[in-house]
């Protein structure tokens, strides 16, 4: 039998950010949608540091183009229930943002404060520890209660809308303790009615996703994810201000199980291809606690 934490174990989401008005939600690590049981709590935390190198429009570099740099906090607690024989999970993401926007000849354009709840409610309509097959659904509800300085709007800690994402998993097991998974995430904006001065809105994103991961010892694994994202298109008072998405990220991580509840995974990120805004790369430190 696996520990109540290894069950729980990856069941956090990676941070939402936000750089220079790209949305990057909350992407999963390796083993995120292996459910805890019933009962189970678990509350974890994130530090994370992003920063750009270099800033791209319709897939083209721009020379002298902005700097973007994103530190951040994010708190997350969960709680694992069932429903009509359905294991279900409740968690609360709020996130604490500094970001840096710098351009040559102006002063940096630098805020930091809380940004925007999200709230989500995952669903498992397969949970199947014996043959190692899970298949769940969540959707998430992003509330406008971030920091928000309409002439500040990129570096906001919040978006000054609504969105909402829908996220689907399937994992697969394959011997002792190899997991192969697929994650498809569709976002859905509202619309920003003060975005320096204007309406800013946004089209429908989609994210796909590629997981793998593997123990080297039995209390640590190693895993690596693909994200593909397109969509996404912006339009200020009815004007294209940036165009569809078309980006390609891949991330290492490694997670060490120190006891039954107390987990840490250290994760690197690192964009292959951004088709407009800022090309990232950084790393983020998790630290996971179930009771």
């Amino acid at each position: 039998m696996m520990t109540l934490m290894r069950k729980a174990q990856g069941v956090v989401l990676a941070a939402a950010l936000a750089a220079a008005g790209t949305a990057q939600a909350g992407d999963p690590s390796a083993r995120d949608w292996i459910p805890a049981p019933p009962g189970t709590n678990v509350f974890a935390a994130y530090l994370f540091g992003l920063n750009s190198h270099g800033f791209y429009d319709h897939g083209s570099r721009l020379d002298g183009g902005p700097s973007v740099d994103v530190q951040g906090m994010v708190l997350r607690p969960m709680h694992f229930g069932e429903i009509m024989g359905k294991t279900v999970q409740y968690e609360l993401i709020v996130p604490a943002l500094r970001t840096t926007i710098g351009m040559s000849g102006v002063p940096d354009d630098r805020v930091t404060g809380v940004g925007d709840a999200q709230f989500g409610t995952a669903v498992w309509f397969v949970n199947n520890e014996e043959t190692k097959t899970w298949f769940a659904w969540e959707p998430f509800i992003t509330f406008p209660t971030g920091e928000y300085h309409s002439n500040h709007a990129d570096a906001s800690p919040g978006k000054n809308r609504w969105t909402t994402v829908q996220d689907f998993a399937v994992v697969k097991g394959f011997g002792e303790s190899t997991f192969l998974e697929a994650v498809a995430e569709f976002e859905f904006f509202g619309d920003n009615n003060n975005y320096y001065g204007t309406t800013l809105k946004k089209d429908p994103a989609v994210r796909l996703m590629a997981l793998a991961s593997t123990n080297i010892t039995p209390d640590t694994y190693i895993g690596m994810r693909y994200r593909y994202e397109t969509g996404g298109r912006e339009k200020m008072d009815g004007i294209e201000s940036t165009g569809r998405a078309n980006n390609h990220q891949l991330a290492f991580e490694i997670t060490h199980q120190i006891n039954d509840a107390n987990q840490v995974q250290l994760q690197y990120i690192h964009d292959l291809k951004v088709e407009n805004g800022p090309r990232m790369r950084g790393v983020q430190l998790r630290y996971a606690y179930a009771f």
